[in-house]
């Protein structure tokens, strides 16, 4: 496998100061935790696709942790520096990308209940962002440079979660609204899509 033998190399001539993986543990402990992230990934892919049950209570949910995620990373965590500090501007522009791409979600009722699947697009950029920068944080030993690129793609990935879940709760109104004026019309006026 090209993973455990790199992971094994990097192990065995570790650059100057950092002690062996640069995660701190063994294969066998990676490998656990790419079983337990590959998990995660494909359900979250799967609800994405599929549709889940809406609440604005699980909407939000994913960007309140990834802003505590994001927070506690860049300044909680290590030394202070101001240009990891600085990455936080990302997040508002984050905020305009998921807004502006994450108008694609979708609404349906399915035995009573509203679900909605969620942006292609910003699917695609959350799994491809959530990946790379797992990769880069269990491969790649600390440096500034490391640190701050990862906090660069946590910064804009929190920020177009952000924006998508203010869509989502937006068209949600735009969908129940236009389905309870229906409810009011006459059935012979009623188109069913």
């Amino acid at each position: 496998m090209i993973l455990e033998s790199f992971l094994i190399s990097s192990a065995s001539n570790p650059p100057p100061g950092i002690n062996a993986f640069p995660s701190g543990g063994s294969v066998q402990s990676l490998y656990a935790l790419f079983i337990f992230l590959a998990i995660i990934v494909t359900l979250r892919i799967y609800r994405g696709i599929n549709g889940r049950v809406y609440s604005t209570y699980r909407v939000m949910r994913v960007p309140v942790v990834y802003v505590l995620l994001t927070l506690f990373t860049i300044l909680a965590v290590g030394t202070f520096y101001p240009i990891l500090v600085a990455t936080l501007v990302l997040i508002p522009a984050g905020l305009l990308l998921g807004y502006r791409f994450g108008t694609k979600v979708k609404f349906f009722s399915r035995n009573g209940r509203l679900y909605y699947a969620r942006s292609p697009a910003i699917l695609i950029v959350w799994l491809v962002s959530f990946i790379g920068r797992l990769i880069v944080e269990v491969t790649i030993p600390p440096t500034l440079t490391v640190d701050f690129v990862i906090d660069v793609v946590l910064c804009a990935t929190t920020g177009l979660l952000i924006g998508e879940a203010m869509n989502i709760v937006r068209k949600r109104k735009e969908y129940v609204e236009p389905q309870s004026s229906e409810s009011t019309q006459d059935d012979s006026f009623r188109i069913n899509i």
